[in-house]
């Protein structure tokens, strides 16, 4: 037996030396416990040896809801050999422990019970396997096979199964079952005129307004692209469902505006009743299917509870088949997961800049439980100005009386940010008096501020609020949120500059076309007409552009041998020069530069003064 002994001990220690194992051994009679050097490497701490059937929960820091399995074990062998079963010599199981850093991590453990003879145990020798990323692998996989791609709701095939599963097995006979399809109206134009980015937006900020609005035990899954499903569990009252439908149809009522049009979105809602309009899945589905077909026929935005009244509409269930997912899909990150590459994605294919950004302000509100987020941009006299902001349910706007904010009130928090432009606050009331002023009068109680930065100074701000309590903001919030500011910057200061570049051109064309002359740009090399002024346009006419300079201005077959242009070197770039067009009659005074031009081409700018009325005296 010794022997035997000493080989089950070499043994367990060489394999737990190669598993990366915790290895540990109970000695029932003296109810003394040994861990190998590793306990505490995994767990901060020596274990107490003595009395280890009494220590147990001081020994392992088990998870509520895991520790029964071993003191239930441990028992057994404690009050006696006869409340064993063979089988149960070896034991396998998983369960959560706390780590060194006070953080449950998942191990697998196997436990196997030694004999002095054939009737006693002598001793358990047990060995633990960290399965934490096993663990989590497992869950991401399964999170993903169940959950849909862009909303992280419920699948189609889950929420089938789910729905079917507790209708035929769980529901409470005396309470009643309230299944909802939400089928989303104008979301096709939305998705076709801002583009499949915006629209994939606009789902998962619906989708969200949705699961917001229920329980979590109830069932909430995305059956199709703009449609979504509910099963409302265990109802005591049917006022709750009239309450609900009330509170989708406000909710998921949106509007996003695009140069001066307005794209609308709602909800068409279907409802059936468990167990009046049936007890089974599919027969539900169909009655509340029957009722939305109704509201769609109806004028939409409303709700309809079927009833045998309803009348009969051509609809069809094709959309409760169960499908497989395609699992190399799988692997796609949901839009609430991976929120920052669709903001970047967004800013950089939208068609209109403020109807994405007020639509990004309002996904990252709502998915960090944000009060209120606003955007702040220095004006050309050093002021501040309010140029977006999103305010959460039941929050009241200041966009209004932020339209002139002086610069030592916007800037109140620059010298606490920083190296990264970053200034976080739990609480407002630990901030200075000075500081602490600001907020007086708003329900603000924490605050993450982000600088934009131009040129090495302030150019603006933004800002996201919280309203309840003080907040203690998590480092993958503050990641986030300011990697998202960071974002919204660089597109908001390039598009700046932009509009600048964009007033400028405009003020020089403004210019030109106010000048009493003929001014036009000409590639020198192929007499490709680039640019005319309104004088230019107005003698030669509009649809010139792109012609021939020779074709219209001179009217000759190819390039005049008297063109200024033929004056300019290599080492000249501006010459003045008088020029007759002799099948025009027409004498100018023709100045004529060297400029930049895109792709490189070597370009003329012409500008000319009709002096034939000079020349004729």
């Amino acid at each position: 037996m010794t022997r035997l002994r000493q080989f089950d001990v070499d043994s367990y220690r060489i394999l737990a030396e190669l598993s990366e194992a915790v290895m540990f051994e109970w000695e029932i009679h003296p109810d003394c416990f040994f861990a190998a050097a590793n306990w505490k490497l995994n767990f901060g701490h020596e274990p107490i040896m003595e009395n280890f059937s009494q220590n147990i929960e001081k020994i392992f820091f088990m998870h509520p809801d895991d520790k029964d399995v071993l003191l239930e074990y441990v028992n057994k062998i404690k009050n006696g050999p006869n409340n064993l079963s063979f089988t149960q010599n070896y034991l396998k199981f998983e369960m959560r422990l706390k780590n060194k850093d006070q953080e449950y991590i998942w191990f697998r453990l196997r436990l196997i019970l030694r004999y002095i003879d054939d009737v006693h145990p002598d001793r358990l020798l047990g060995m633990m396997t960290n399965i934490d990323e096993e663990k989590k692998e497992f869950e991401l996989l399964r999170y993903q096979a169940q959950k849909d791609l862009l909303t992280g709701l419920y699948n189609k095939m889950t929420t089938n199964t789910l729905i079917t599963e507790y209708l035929e097995n769980s529901c409470l006979p005396d309470k009643k079952q309230a299944l909802f399809i939400i089928d989303i109206d104008g979301f096709k134009e939305v998705n076709d005129h801002f583009g499949h980015l915006f629209g994939d937006a606009v789902i998962a900020d619906l989708a969200q307004r949705i699961e917001k609005t229920f329980r979590e035990t109830d069932i909430v899954g995305r059956i199709g692209g703009d449609e979504f499903i509910v099963l409302i569990k265990n109802i005591s009252k049917l006022e709750l469902i009239e309450q609900k439908a009330q509170e989708l149809l406000k909710y998921l009522k949106r509007t996003y505006s695009s140069n001066g049009e307005t794209y609308a979105v709602s909800a068409s809602i279907g409802i059936a009743l468990c167990p009046d309009h049936g007890t089974f899945f599919t027969d539900l589905f169909n009655k509340a299917d029957h009722a939305l077909y109704y509201v769609k026929e109806h004028g939409k935005n409303n709700y309809a509870l079927y009833h045998q009244k309803l009348p009969e509409a051509a609809y069809n269930n094709a959309r409760i088949d169960t499908q497989k997912v395609d699992s190399t899909k799988r692997r796609k990150k949901s839009f609430h997961e991976n929120v920052i590459e669709y903001v970047f994605k967004i800013l950089y294919h939208t068609k209109d800049a403020n109807v994405a950004i007020n639509l990004i302000l309002e996904v990252i509100g709502e998915k960090y439980d944000i009060s209120r987020m606003f955007i702040l941009e220095r004006t050309a006299v050093g002021g501040y100005v309010n140029t977006f902001e999103w305010c959460n349910y039941d929050v009241e706007s200041r966009q209004a009386e932020q339209q002139d904010i002086p610069k030592e009130a916007a800037e109140k928090f620059k010298p606490y940010f920083d190296e990264n432009g970053i200034f976080s606050c739990v609480n407002i009331a630990m901030l200075p008096n000075e500081l602490r002023q600001y907020f007086a009068g708003t329900p603000v109680r924490a605050l993450l501020e982000c600088q934009m930065i131009e040129g090495g100074v302030a150019a603006g701000f933004i800002g996201f609020e919280y309203n309840e309590y003080a907040r203690m903001w998590k480092s993958d919030e503050i990641e986030s949120l300011s990697f998202t500011a960071e974002i919204l910057s660089t597109f908001l200061l390039k598009k700046r500059a932009m509009d600048k570049l964009q007033v400028v051109h405009l003020q020089t064309l403004e210019i030109l076309d106010n000048i009493d002359s003929f001014v036009y740009v000409i590639d020198k090399k192929s007499h490709e007409t680039l640019f005319l002024n309104k004088k230019a346009i107005e003698f030669f006419g509009a649809n010139k552009i792109g012609g021939r300079c020779y074709e219209f201005i001179s009217c000759e077959d190819g390039p005049c041998d008297y063109c200024p242009m033929l004056f300019l070197t290599d080492s000249l770039d501006h010459v003045a020069q008088e020029v007759y067009l002799p099948k025009r009659n027409l004498w100018f005074k023709a100045a004529v530069s060297r400029i930049q031009w895109t792709e490189g081409r070597d370009v003329c700018l012409l500008h000319c003064h009709d002096i034939t009325a000079y020349k004729t005296k």
